[in-house]
């Protein structure tokens, strides 16, 4: 069966006729279309559907943008993303899914490099201060964040021959991302006034900024604890070994848009992934993300999530394939590249063309 004819204009948002709302279109997927009495006309496409007839399109074939304010859908825009949130329209995001840098552990640019943690967490309370008016009403807000311990950070490669890690003791692989991953240089902070950041303390970070949101006008809304599979392995040390992170919820208002059948549960478990192309080291695994976007319960093209630190896409990965629409902001101009790249695959392979609920303007002339 051949493709329906030609796509149409490309519209800056979609919209789709009342007559066929209720049918789910998948991309390489021929359906049948009811038989209607008079053509259909979108956005001044005419749709023509007034006798039986099998419509077979895939995404690729079918050109579709929609704009966010200055904003392309599903790209990652590279820059600062406390100046890039300025740019968003009021009210135009329903979905917030990030991952911020976690404070001593980044070697490039951005936030998480700062000497004083306390400098850090001012960053990132200014961040989604900024931004809580451009999250719509019944939207919300998703922050995955690693704590630290206020001690120095200073692994060399070789230091691999003194690990304890492994089953003997003896150390594990010198491949493994244990000792191969990018460490910053971090130093202790300390301040003798400021009991918190006395050395060897837990420094409680994540809680920390989600007080001072709360303070900004969020609402605290949940905690999600992430029970990682393949945690990071650690060496010998006097406290529990860390295999979890959390995942803070967050809304501007009471009355929020959440999934309540079936429930979200507050423990997910599932591994951490490798990724193909350009390497990052800090990412969240896909199911993260796409938990997260799931749990809002309203999916489709009008559903706009952001990550304003972007990374290697993965946010965005998982907002595409669920039928959303995506913005990504991200200061590494390599991953910015690289994202990209992974998007476009994923919109040409695995993006849904329509949802239920939903309207798209295409041309069948």
């Amino acid at each position: 069966m051949g493709h329906h004819p030609g796509p149409g204009p490309n519209p800056q948002t979609p919209h789709v006729s009342t007559a066929i709302q209720s049918i789910r279109f998948v991309p390489g997927i021929c359906l049948q279309l009811p038989k209607q009495d008079q053509p259909t006309k979108v956005n001044g496409c005419r749709l023509d559907f007034t006798g039986m007839m099998t419509l077979c399109i895939h995404m690729r074939d079918l050109q579709v943008e929609q704009q966010i304010g200055t904003f392309k859908a599903n790209s990652v825009y590279e820059g600062d993303c406390l100046a890039l949130i300025q740019h968003l329209p009021n009210e135009s995001v329903d979905v917030l899914v990030t991952s911020p840098p976690y404070w001593g552990q980044r070697l490039s640019s951005g936030t998480g490099t700062e000497e004083d943690p306390r400098d850090y967490l001012e960053f990132l309370t200014n961040t989604f201060k900024a931004f809580l008016p451009k999250l719509k009403r019944q939207g919300v807000v998703w922050i995955n964040l690693g704590d630290a311990y206020n001690t120095p950070v200073n692994w060399r490669q070789d230091d691999r021959k003194y690990s304890s890690l492994g089953a003997d003791k003896n150390g594990l692989a010198d491949d493994n991302s244990a000792y191969t991953k990018p460490r910053a240089k971090r130093k202790a902070f300390i301040d003798d006034e400021a009991g918190w950041l006395t050395y060897g303390n837990l420094l409680g970070l994540p809680n920390r900024l989600i007080m001072s949101l709360c303070n900004e006008g969020y609402l605290f809304r949940g905690e999600v604890i992430w029970r990682k599979r393949n945690p990071m392995p650690e060496g010998r040390c006097r406290r529990p070994h860390r295999q979890h992170e959390s995942i803070f919820l967050l809304a501007r208002d009471e009355g929020h848009a959440f999934r309540v059948a079936p429930p979200v549960g507050s423990v997910w478990d599932f591994a951490n992934e490798k990724i193909d192309g350009l390497a990052h080291f800090s990412r969240f695994p896909e199911e993260l993300p796409r938990r997260c976007i799931d749990a809002y319960g309203q999916l489709g093209t009008r559903t706009v999530v952001l990550d304003p630190f972007s990374g290697s896409g993965t946010t965005g990965i998982a907002a595409i394939k669920l039928g959303c629409s995506y913005i990504g902001f991200e200061i590494d101009p390599e991953q910015v590249l690289a994202s990209n790249e992974r998007l476009r695959e994923v919109e040409y392979n695995d993006a849904p063309l329509f949802r239920m609920n939903e309207t798209l303007a295409i041309a069948a002339e």
